[in-house]
């Protein structure tokens, strides 16, 4: 993969030559299953990346409350006949209002329908609480299921495809210079390839329960079992979208596919729409869903409350920490704690990168830096005036707040109107000692849709008509 071309551009190319997208056993194509997982391990591996997220801590799935939770999903299947107009599969994006906890980010979508069906991921094998008269169900029976069941089937009987399988995921090594990677992927590729057929019976089932024919999947278009569902999902007439819940790019592999008979393939694993914050974010990916952009309602909503309900702290520095450079964030917090010892350094980690402590707890031993888990960004924002980062969705949200001071550690991924960019630590101390740098020149409505009511009334009108 030596070329000029960046990784991504590198990646869509190899995947063309070695006609990666054509492989299939029985209709279902190999090549969606663990297109993430190479990209992510291959774009690692290259560009020195840490590890963004946490892996799930399987502990967690004995505890009562998510045994309790898969308990009501799995009656769900066997018991429940409603009807709903409806489906959001979803993530935990919870915050408390006087108590009550609710799902900010997919609150203002399920508002719009009068009986969603909803089931949630867990947060690595974590839930929040225990859901009762709502009808919200676990995500991670269907998945978790679905791989039992496969590893049972395995073990009692040899797979007639072990062989078709084996040879895909060498060739797939082979293409992409990974041979250390063969043992893993084949082993993935077989437990997710087997847990096909049970996962496409829980989408029938769930299809034949949606009236509304629509159904909203988070994260559809990183493939692997999202694709899967979303196939099911298209073959039983439901119209499938994803709204984009953070950062895309020109090195987002989620959001580029490739062009010319590979696309035909793609296109039936992924979302019929993607549903983005901006028109920046539509001429920033090469999808064959259809892009259309209406904005960010969360967002919209909690800067307007933080800005009226929060005092700003001209003397805190707010750093944006992500799982791939995490080291290079603690760096910097470190050199702005000496750098600046009359200011309060606020690390705010990204909640997937939470559980990898030994990354950051050296930091602990500096009296003014506070580390931050899964507080809420939007009030971290409101409160404080400086904000530093890497690629971060929330950089691109501190623009949307009045008066920010933004500092971006270089890169390509930030278009360089978002605010300062600085190379080294020296750099970034001297800017913001400069008062006058830092400010977004960028026009937010560009970045983010402001009128979401009306967008998304557009939208859902025109599926109506169809």
């Amino acid at each position: 993969m030596v070329s000029n071309n960046t990784i991504l551009e590198q990646f869509i190319e190899t995947e063309n030559n070695s006609n990666l997208w054509n492989y299939e056993i029985n209709g279902i194509h190999l090549w969606p299953l663990i297109r993430t997982n190479i990209f992510t391990y291959v774009n690692n591996k290259t560009k020195g990346y840490c590890t963004a997220h946490a892996g799930i801590n399987k502990t967690n799935f004995l505890k009562p409350r998510f045994l309790m939770n898969a308990l009501k999903t799995q009656l769900f299947f066997i018991a429940n006949k409603a009807d709903y107009d409806s489906l959001f599969t979803t993530t935990k994006r919870y915050l408390s209002e006087s108590g009550r906890y609710h799902d900010y980010f997919y609150e203002p979508y399920m508002s719009l329908f009068s009986k969603p069906l909803i089931f949630e991921n867990s947060f690595q094998g974590q839930t929040k609480q225990l859901w009762e008269k709502e009808e919200k169900y676990l995500f991670d029976f269907i998945t978790l299921s679905s791989a039992v069941k496969a590893m049972i089937e395995l073990h009692i009987k040899q797979s007639k495809y072990k062989k078709q399988i084996s040879e895909f995921a060498s060739l797939v090594c082979q293409s992409f210079s990974i041979p250390d990677y063969y043992a893993q992927l084949n082993k993935l590729l077989s437990r997710r390839f087997h847990s096909i057929k049970y996962i496409k019976s829980y989408t029938n089932k769930i299809s034949g329960r949606l009236d509304g024919k629509i159904a909203f999947i988070h994260c559809a278009s990183y493939l692997s079992t999202h694709g899967e569902i979303i196939k099911s999902l298209k073959e039983n007439g439901i119209i499938t979208v994803e709204l984009q819940h953070g950062y895309v790019g020109k090195e987002h592999h989620a959001y580029h596919y490739p062009t010319g008979e590979s696309v035909s393939i793609a296109k039936k694993y992924l979302p019929d729409y993607y549903l983005t914050f901006g028109k920046y974010w539509n001429e920033k990916i090469q999808t064959p869903s259809k892009v259309i952009s209406v904005g960010n309602p969360s967002l919209n909503k909690s800067r307007d409350y933080y800005e009226k309900n929060c005092s700003v702290d001209s003397n805190s520095i707010l750093i944006i920490s992500q799982g791939i450079v995490t080291p290079t964030m603690v760096e910097i917090a470190k050199y702005l704690s000496g750098a600046f010892p009359e200011r309060t350094i606020i690390f705010k980690l990204h909640p997937g990168e939470v559980p990898f402590k030994e990354r950051y707890e050296e930091l602990e031993q500096y009296e003014n830096i506070k580390i931050k888990t899964y507080d809420n960004i939007y009030e971290l924002i409101a409160s404080t005036k400086i904000i530093v980062g890497y690629y971060s969705t929330t950089l691109f949200e501190a623009m949307a707040y009045s008066s920010k001071r933004i500092f971006v550690f270089q890169n390509d991924l930030i278009p360089d109107s978002i605010g300062y960019k600085f190379s080294e630590c020296k750099e970034l101390r001297d800017a913001i000692l400069n008062t006058k740098l830092g400010y977004s020149t960028a026009d937010s409505s560009y970045f983010w849709e402001p009128d979401w009511k009306s967008r998304i009334a557009e939208f859902l009108g025109g599926l109506s008509q169809k």
